[in-house]
């Protein structure tokens, strides 16, 4: 089968593979998206061989079309019971074998996708039940979301729907939308720096979430002001079924959808951030 594969030096090409085996379903893949954890991956020759792609939607032996699980914690560890299923030892097994950027692979959970949803926003559902998780942790209020790439979208749409007034900033003046006047109840990162842009929003006693690796965080800043500073990261098969439902009603950006060949062409659209979403269909 084909498959995008990380080269010698880490770079993605297509390549035929072998089909995968082991535990699981086989299951058709028909739209996998472009997560920028997938590019940060790339480069990287110590990931040689390696095939990424979690945001997968598949064809299951029954005809039904489904969001595929990434990761499935335990449910009965203490970390899971603390609300912290990404730190479980279970988490880090894969579920999606070899990885989404191929033809077919083996699934070990999924969730069923409404009839007629588009497999483009059928993708989303993995990274929306991401953001879902970390919104939990966000206080209701004046939000400012720092990055607004494909997954600042999502947060801030998440946000208006429950109700809260949200801004939105990003070094990309296509990306810029508004910055506030006065400070706000709570920061999200979504991106790469923007540390000193999220603490100087922040009112005292505020809270700041950290979705993204965004830097160095000043101790003294937050011990003097106070603030409440959380991290969060991936989702739970529990909110992959939440996130399809709000899939339905909440608007989403419109993906760029190309064919898997074209992998080069829609790698170089995210690098330009010519797209805030790019999907790939085999």
């Amino acid at each position: 089968m084909r498959a995008v594969v990380l080269g010698p030096e880490g770079e993605p090409e297509l390549a035929d593979v072998a089909e995968p085996d082991g535990e699981g379903a086989l299951v058709r893949v028909l739209a996998c998206g472009l997560c920028g954890s997938d590019v940060e991956k790339m480069g990287d020759p110590r990931r040689a061989g390696a095939v990424l792609g979690h945001e997968v939607v598949a064809l299951v032996e029954d005809g039904r079309s489904v969001a595929l699980v990434h990761h499935s914690p335990c449910g009965e560890c203490h970390w899971c019971r603390d609300g912290h299923e990404s730190l479980c030892d279970a988490f880090a097994s894969a579920t999606i074998v070899p990885g989404g950027f191929a033809e077919r692979v083996r699934a070990q959970a999924w969730v069923e996708l409404p009839a007629g949803m588009p497999i483009g926003v059928g993708s989303m559902a993995e990274p929306l039940a991401c953001v879902l998780r970390g919104a939990q942790h966000v206080p209701r209020g004046r939000v400012l979301v720092v990055g607004h790439g494909f997954i600042g979208h999502l947060f801030a749409a998440v946000l208006r729907h429950r109700g809260d007034e949200v801004f939105a900033v990003d070094v990309d003046p296509r990306r810029h939308v508004a910055a506030p006047r006065e400070p706000v109840d709570a920061t999200v990162l979504c991106g790469r720096g923007g540390i000193d842009t999220a603490l100087e929003a922040l009112r005292p006693g505020g809270t700041m979430l950290v979705f993204a690796d965004a830097g160095v965080i000043p101790a003294a800043d937050v011990y003097r002001r106070e603030l409440m500073v959380i991290g969060s990261r991936s989702a739970t098969p529990a909110l992959m079924i939440e996130a399809i439902e709000l899939l339905r009603v909440l608007p989403v950006p419109e993906p760029t959808v190309l064919p898997l060949e074209r992998f080069a062409e829609g790698l170089d659209v995210f690098r330009r951030r010519d797209a805030l979403k790019v999907v790939f269909t085999p």
